[in-house]
């Protein structure tokens, strides 16, 4: 970067006089123009240096004409001695308080004699800068070619740069960083900042203005340094940023910097470019093995090496089979989306406290698979937290899973059907419910189609018949007769059992069970009533459920 006093030492400007302040020697000099046309307070550029003479003088030196050239934020003036005396004082003054510089040089020299020394100057520091830009190139490509990933990038940059820096995704979270600096500790609430305003951060060498966020927080980091935010793939606010610390007192990012951030952002989308083809290709690869592993109808042992060998995992030997699928508006994805939105669940999974090595994750259809090796634990409260996983992930998503019995590895095609029948049973019965186990269905999986729906007739016939007497005799008599039959039933008949569950005298029961009888005209004793109200109690919880 040329600066004011880089200018100041060359021989054809020290030797003149000049006016400015102790501010004006760090300004920027980004180019050299002549004023030569009255208009050209419209196409100043900033940080340029202005030469002023001859007619112009007085025009340039009006009050009002000077201060819109101020606001073009030029470096500097440079006119002749001669000129001085009719320049008003107040404007000099004018020029002083905004940081710019001007300069009184011999009158015998000429205007190339002024422009050709500063010319020399700009060309040579940005012929150094380019030089330096190309290398940093070679050097960055050379050091990546044999690294499989980005996220050492930052580490890289600030070894070549000199420049501390950090990626984050477009959840905020840090995904590489140099080590010269605590981020982790930085980055906290992060979300404030990415949710600020673009602004200019710099200009590149094709004077494009750079748009970035700067950190407008207040801590003890910013108040030592200040932070650049540049986004990597475009300007949208859910792009993946750059983060660039630098010194507090930096207003604006220099040209080279910005030529080598551009870089690395290149550099960052191809490699990401790259890396999403490579996942594309291998979650095409997984879910073709794992029609191989649907495939399988009897314990094969070369097969499920084979397979295992195929995925990298360890097949075990019993499965439940969980199936996941997005009923939203929003879920009607072509399929680039549902394979992005795929690899980003799966990845976003497995940084899941509750997510372990041995599951095994898939894509099918219009569904997510999720292979859980059987164990001794119960898998409702798994299940549980994998919604509140997907709650938490995907706002937008409506959610069923299904989930299938424990079979083992050569029977997963008959869980994956009891998998989907569970959540056909949740979308046909506009069930509340958000997660369904296959095992609970219980006798009424001899009423199911294979859209999840029981035949509307037999259901109300048996909730008219069995439950809703009840229903309604309680309600008028707050009365709990339908609750004690549940809890009969789920005791195996057993009235020791019940009237413990209940808290109640076995002959309260007795009596709640001989009214429940006269209500329903049925013997509880004889096998067909008995059978026929488990159906029915089954039916009304699963509607209500």
């Amino acid at each position: 970067m040329i600066t004011i006093s880089d200018v100041v030492k060359l021989d054809e400007l020290s030797r003149g006089n000049c006016t400015m302040n102790a501010n004006s020697l760090e300004v920027e000099v980004t180019g050299i123009n002549i004023m030569d046309t009255q208009d050209m307070k419209n196409w100043i550029k900033q940080g340029e240096l202005i030469i002023v003479g001859g007619e112009y003088i007085k025009i340039f030196f009006a009050e009002d004409y000077l201060l819109q050239i101020i606001k073009r934020k030029i470096s500097g003036i440079i006119t002749k001695k001669r000129y001085k005396e009719i320049i008003d004082e107040n404007l000099i003054k004018l020029c002083i308080a905004h940081g710019i510089s001007i300069f009184f040089v011999d009158n015998f020299f000429s205007w190339s004699d002024i422009m050709s020394p500063i010319q020399r100057l700009i060309i040579s520091n940005q012929s150094k800068m380019l030089q330096d830009v190309d290398i940093f190139h070679k050097k960055m490509l050379v050091t990546l070619s044999d690294k499989k990933s980005y996220k050492d990038m930052c580490e890289i940059f600030y070894e070549l740069v000199g420049c501390s820096a950090a990626v984050i995704n477009s959840h905020f979270n840090l995904i590489d960083h140099s080590l010269d600096f605590e981020w982790e500790n930085y980055l906290s609430n992060i979300a404030q900042v990415v949710s600020g305003i673009f602004e200019k951060i710099g200009t590149n060498y094709e004077g494009k203005h750079i748009m970035g966020i700067i950190d407008q927080r207040v801590n003890d980091y910013t108040k030592k340094s200040k932070f650049f935010y540049i986004p990597i793939i475009d300007s949208r606010k859910d792009s993946p940023y750059l983060i660039i610390r630098q010194e507090k007192q930096t207003k604006l990012l220099t040209e080279d910097v910005l030529a080598k951030i551009e870089f690395f952002c290149l550099i960052y989308r191809l490699k990401a470019s790259y890396q999403y083809e490579y996942k594309l290709a291998s979650n095409h690869y997984r879910n073709l093995v794992f029609e191989d592993l649907l495939s399988i109808e009897e314990n094969n042992e070369n097969e499920k090496n084979r397979i295992s060998y195929s995925l990298e995992s360890k097949i075990f030997d019993n499965y439940r089979l969980i199936l996941i699928k997005d009923v939203s508006e929003k879920s009607n994805y072509t399929s680039i989306q549902k394979n992005s939105i795929f690899i980003k669940f799966r990845e976003e999974l497995s940084q899941w406290p509750f997510f372990n090595d041995n599951y095994l994750v898939f894509f099918k259809g219009d569904y997510w698979v999720l292979l859980v090796p059987y164990t001794s634990s119960k898998i409702e409260p798994f299940i549980s937290e994998l919604f509140k996983f997907l709650q938490d992930k995907y706002h937008s998503g409506k959610f069923y899973m299904g989930v299938s019995e424990v079979h083992p590895y050569w029977k997963l095609h008959l869980a994956f059907k009891e998998a989907e029948q569970s959540v056909h049973v949740l979308i046909s019965n506009h069930s509340d419910k958000k997660y369904f186990l296959y095992q609970k269905l219980g006798i009424l999986k001899l009423f199911l189609d294979d859209q999840g729906k029981i035949n509307q007739l037999y259901v109300n016939k048996m909730l008219e018949t069995y439950v809703y007497p009840l229903v309604n005799y309680d309600q008028n008599h707050h009365t709990s007769l339908l609750s004690t039959l549940e809890v009969f039933l789920e005791s195996d008949f057993s009235h020791n059992k019940t009237s413990k569950k209940l808290f109640i005298h076995k002959n309260t029961l007795y009596a709640r069970i001989k009214r429940i009888e006269q209500i329903l005209d049925v013997d509880i004793n004889h096998s067909d009533s008995l059978m026929n109200i488990y159906i029915a109690l089954q039916i009304y919880q699963l509607s209500n459920e």
